[in-house]
């Protein structure tokens, strides 16, 4: 299925479902090609299941949101490819007050993509709601990012102008009042391209330099929106129980920062898990 003829065309939408199954189908989307959304805070996304598809996107490749009343639960990413996608391969963004819960991607593949994986919690529709996004488990998952354009000569391209100029690295971020919670990263292998480069958008690990990192509650959310991140592999701010078990982290190129960087982090666990940083 082809959904490009209009820049803010997503490939499908899955709303406020229950007991729904997408199997073997190929999407290429203008905008997120795979998309959960929940619009009514009262229902929620429940027992769905992506299984054996595959997406290209100029946007996210599998996104839940960015309309999240409600939220999500029982929610199965089961062996799904994503490639040429210019933003996250997997995404779930919970800025609405919603419930996102206990939710399995497993098996999913992506090549030539700009980011890899992106969680975030914000408070932009709330309505002083307070969101959630918990036990979240993503395993067996392998992602190559590009330093080129991932979705260029397609008809609809992201902006190239919302790109931070260091490529971004995966991303957990929740706020100081809405934890994200019970993450496992499990079976992973990311090749980035490094190269970041501290002599024109630096940003460190000093207290100080974690500190200027905006909150952005109430911005849309997006893996680019902080711009400059101090971590080349897996940047994670405001969590509880994260594990890390065999995440293998690739850097092509020399980068400046850290494979990984934890801020405001309560329990954090490492197993098998590294951060090659080649040099030339």
């Amino acid at each position: 299925m082809q959904s490009t003829h209009f820049w803010n065309n997503d490939g499908i939408d899955i709303v406020d479902c229950k007991h729904f199954k997408l199997l073997n189908s190929y999407i290429d989307a203008a905008d997120d090609a795979i998309c959960l959304k929940s619009h009514d805070r009262t229902k929620r996304c429940e027992d769905v299941e992506v299984r054996n598809c595959i997406a290209r996107s100029s946007a996210n490749g599998i996104k839940f949101g960015t309309v999240s009343a409600g939220g999500y639960k029982n929610i199965k990413i089961v062996n799904n490819k994503v490639y040429n996608t210019f933003r996250s391969a997997f995404t779930i963004a919970v800025p609405d007050g919603g419930i996102a819960e206990d939710i399995l991607v497993d098996s999913l593949y992506a090549y030539h993509t700009g980011n890899p994986i992106y969680l975030r919690i914000g408070s932009r529709w709330n309505n002083k709601r307070i969101g959630v996004l918990k036990n979240v488990t993503i395993q067996n998952f392998y992602a190559e990012i590009t330093e080129e354009k991932p979705d260029a000569g397609y008809v609809y391209e992201g902006p190239i102008e919302d790109n931070p100029r260091n490529v971004s690295p995966s991303s957990i971020v929740g706020l100081e009042n809405m934890k994200i919670e019970n993450i496992i990263l499990r079976n992973i292998e990311i090749s980035y391209p490094g190269k970041g480069n501290p002599n024109y958008a630096f940003r460190g690990v000093s207290p100080k330099d974690l500190e200027s990192i905006p909150e952005m509650a109430e911005a849309y959310p997006e893996f680019s929106q902080f711009k400059e991140l101090p971590a080349w592999g897996v940047f994670v701010k405001n969590a509880n129980n994260i594990t890390f078990d065999n995440v293998k982290l690739i850097a092509r190129d020399q980068d400046y920062r850290p494979a990984i960087v934890l801020d405001k982090v309560n329990g954090h666990t490492l197993k098998g898990s590294e951060g090659d940083r080649k040099r030339r």
